[in-house]
């Protein structure tokens, strides 16, 4: 028998520094392999090292293909290359085994047998206790190095600088320039998210050739290396928990004037300044509230994506055919990277999310469909009489209408208009301390102006309105909030607004959802005598393919071909009755089955029959 053998070739941390070594592995893996007169099926090239076998991509695929039939021997330098921690090596061993396949260390021209577990298990026990010992030694070095004001370490993802190969650091202009922008517009009052827009529509894109996430812009404007300081000691690497740990800012050290600035320290501050400013609100106790955005949703800052753990955004269209206004909810992830490009859809990594997934794939949700699913639940708990509150609701219209007219409105107008004058006079003073630009101040001044001509023209129509306001007006005013009422889901979303008062998060998940509630607070809040116990903190609402747009659609058409098997004859008009769907929408789905080669129509002129071609 010739067995198939493929090699895993890896640079221990000595190795690493010199030249071809992983090249000079492979080779004499190979050499093994003709050696023993084998056949060459694969190889598995690891350019990482590591004491475990986190982030180590080829290791784990071969792991995960010693359950196939790809190969039959795995040819190896030595027993450290797979790994240098004893409960891996342990792993490796026991599926290796399960799978009757076998371990050729070329190094002592021997396989590895169940009678050397004992020596191999010592082997991997003395090999991390080397790489602990070599662990301590580097982070010394590292520590000594940042308290004695070494040279400063950049990655080659620090974007703006690079590393000359005398270890000095110069500035990339082109990326510099792209920063500096970032801190002006940031500076001028822009969010992050608003910051991010600016910059697509501008056509400005990373390195890697996508548009610039608003979480990467707050890094960047946080950095304080772009004003030239460097800060050591920040981060450590732990080899038993083989977690980074964040060091306390007491015992960093901060190193000014280290690298050449790519923005001076005035505008840093400013900018910085101004994220800190539109992070801290004021709640009506007068207490400080700082982190997590409310928006004017009552569900923003609740959803959370199950696959990801990243927060849900919301977004808003028009749809193509009647140009209505669309609002749905997507996950963070998504809007920045797009759909998942390798992570198997269905893990969930809300506890420990994962820093290599790209994208996601998690359902997005459509606001209304939300809305009414939420009423559902909270219709149980709180059974809302919904024909009294439209009645109570309109009678005080009737009442306050009659009473105000537009000066409501017209004087928030005004307090807008105020503002941008403000920000306006404020941006003039940036220019002239020389925070801001020439450029960055002319293009900032003409988007203020813009928007504060807006504001004036919808004030001067605002008065106008008011000037022919008349009792005819007041009453189609009210018929329209009363049929808005009873038609739009209004009442269907201040009954579920009841119920978020007392959510905490929801995790969202591709056929469900998870509502955890906060009832300690929620007692405390409303005064309740009823013992929080008494609550259920958690519950699970299933919805199925509801959120999911492909697998709706392909339901739909899985409907009609089953219709066509019940009643070959059935037409095209008799399906869209039964699924209640417009004839062209029939006729839409049955084209889609008919290129798909799963149905089709024998006979001509309307008469003939159904026949199936295939269906899953």
């Amino acid at each position: 028998m010739i067995f198939r053998a493929v090699i895993y070739a890896r640079c221990s941390t000595e190795e690493e520094s010199q030249k071809d070594a992983l090249k000079k592995q492979v080779e004499e893996g190979k050499a093994s392999v003709r050696e023993m007169g084998w056949t060459l099926a694969g190889l598995y090239v690891e350019s990482r090292s590591g004491t475990t076998t986190k982030g180590r991509s080829e290791y784990n695929r071969l792991y995960e293909d010693l359950t196939g039939d790809k190969f039959d021997v795995i040819v190896i330098k030595s027993q450290d290359r797979l790994m240098r921690n004893t409960k891996d090596w342990y792993l490796f061993i026991d599926r290796l085994l399960t799978e009757q396949k076998r371990l050729y260390i070329y190094i002592e021209r021997k396989f590895y047998s169940s009678d050397d577990a004992l020596i191999t298990g010592i082997k991997a026990i003395l090999a991390e206790e080397y790489s602990r010992e070599l662990s301590k030694k580097i982070n010394n070095a590292h520590h000594n190095r940042q308290k004695q004001n070494g040279s400063a370490v950049l990655t080659s993802n620090t974007y703006g600088y690079r590393k000359m190969p005398d270890k000095s650091i110069v500035i990339e202009e082109e990326e510099a320039r792209i920063k500096r922008r970032m801190y002006e517009l940031c500076a001028a009052g822009f969010g992050s998210r608003k910051i991010s827009s600016i910059l697509k529509s501008e056509g400005i894109v990373g390195r890697n050739g996508k548009p610039f996430t608003d979480s990467a812009i707050l890094r960047m404007i946080h950095n304080p290396l772009n004003k030239g300081t460097v800060v050591m000691n920040r981060l450590h690497y732990d080899f038993e928990t083989k977690k980074v740990m964040r060091i306390p800012k007491e015992e960093q050290y901060v190193y000014e004037n280290k690298v050449p600035p790519i923005v001076s320290k005035e505008l840093w501050e400013a900018a910085n300044q101004e994220i800190a400013k539109r992070a801290e609100g004021i709640n009506q106790s007068g207490d400080k509230k700082r982190g997590r955005y409310r928006g004017k949703s009552r569900i923003s800052g609740k959803l959370f994506c199950g696959l990801c753990g990243n927060p849900y955004y919301r977004r808003t269209r028009r749809r193509y055919k009647d140009r209505a206004v669309i609002c749905e909810w997507k996950c963070k992830r998504y809007l920045e990277t797009g759909r998942n490009t390798g992570r198997t859809r269905g893990l969930q990594l809300r506890e420990v999310q994962s820093e290599e997934a790209e994208g996601c794939d998690n359902v997005h949700l459509d606001e209304e469909t939300l809305y009414q699913l939420l009423e559902q639940i909270c219709g149980k708990r709180y059974m809302p009489d919904k024909e009294r509150m439209i009645s109570d609701m309109v009678h005080m219209l009737k009442i306050v209408l009659k009473e105000k007219d537009y000066r409501q409105e017209i004087d928030r107008k005004r307090r807008q208009e105020e503002k941008l004058s403000g920000q306006m006079d404020a941006l003039v003073e940036k220019l002239l301390e020389g925070i801001v630009s020439d450029e960055a101040y002319q293009r900032t001044q003409r988007e203020l102006e813009e928007r504060l001509e807006n504001i004036r023209d919808e004030i001067k129509e605002l008065e106008r309105q008011n000037a022919k306001r008349s009792e005819n007006v007041l009453k189609e005013r009210i018929a329209h909030i009363e049929k808005t009422l009873q038609t739009a889901g209004m009442i269907e979303k201040a009954v579920a607004a009841e119920m978020l008062e007392d959510v905490d998060k929801i995790w969202i998940y591709p056929e469900y959802m998870e509502i955890v509630f906060n009832f300690p607070e929620a007692a405390e809040r409303k005064n309740t005598d009823i013992p929080t116990q008494e609550y259920v903190d958690r519950i699970k609402i299933e919805y199925g393919n509801l959120f999911d747009y492909r697998k709706k659609k392909e339901e739909e058409r899985n409907a009609i071909v089953r219709i066509m098997q019940e009643n070959p004859r059935v037409t095209a008009r008799e399906i869209a009755e039964q699924l209640q769907i417009s004839l062209s929408g029939a006729n839409y789905r049955i084209g889609i089955l008919k290129s798909e080669g799963k149905v089709k129509f024998n006979g001509s002129g309307g008469k003939g029959e159904w026949e199936i071609l295939t269906h899953d």
